[in-house]
């Protein structure tokens, strides 16, 4: 009876360590689902704002000032269109590259997708599945490797959602003030408003 007590601490122990990792996993995906959230809606925001060009950009009057913040908007908003693809897509290198540990990465992981396809066939993946299980060693260290994998994939997302943000500001911040502009302009040429579009 004596002898299990320290079996039953220790399994105790890594049921609560498993536990804790599950939740860290799903707390990691929660912020990548936001940063891809965020991510949409700033190109979203992007596209309509984008519209106004479409619409008006026969009726830009070409001078220095326009050609200016022109470039500024088209720069800057390519700039945040890139980083918000990268936002989406980050460019992360597999674990084993960076620091060498290749001995202990399992060939095909069963716990996720990219993992789960590798296995030739379905009894195949069973096993895998239920040898995993079995070993709770081995489960803690496929999840811990996946919390690992989306903590770097999250910190890469969210450089680039920052960095995306700053670039839209800038860019609608010189696309406003274009606006602003044309309508100073045309009211200084007599029209209450932007003329409207002909064909």
């Amino acid at each position: 009876m004596a002898q299990d007590l320290p079996s039953k601490e220790k399994s105790s122990v890594s049921a609560n360590m498993l536990f804790s990792v599950l939740r860290i996993l799903e707390a990691e995906n929660r912020l990548l689902e936001r940063a891809d959230q965020k991510a949409i809606s700033l190109l979203s925001a992007l596209g309509v704002f984008m519209v106004f060009f479409i619409v008006y950009y026969r009726l830009v009057p070409i001078n220095v000032f326009t050609v200016i913040l022109l470039s500024i908007y088209f720069i800057f908003a390519l700039m945040a269109i890139i980083s918000l693809i990268l936002t989406v897509r980050p460019r992360i290198r597999l674990v084993e590259q960076e620091t060498g540990d290749t001995d202990k990465v399992a060939a095909c992981e069963p716990a996720f997708f990219v993992g789960i396809c590798k296995f030739p066939t379905f009894s195949a993946y069973r096993q895998a599945l239920e040898d995993m299980i079995k070993d709770e060693a081995t489960t803690v260290d496929v999840y811990t490797r996946q919390v690992f994998g989306l903590a770097r994939v999250n910190a890469e997302k969210y450089k680039n959602i920052r960095r995306a943000i700053l670039l839209v500001i800038i860019a609608l911040t010189a696309e406003l003030t274009l606006v602003a502009y044309l309508f100073i302009y045309y009211h200084g040429q007599g029209a209450i408003l932007l003329p409207p579009i002909t064909g």
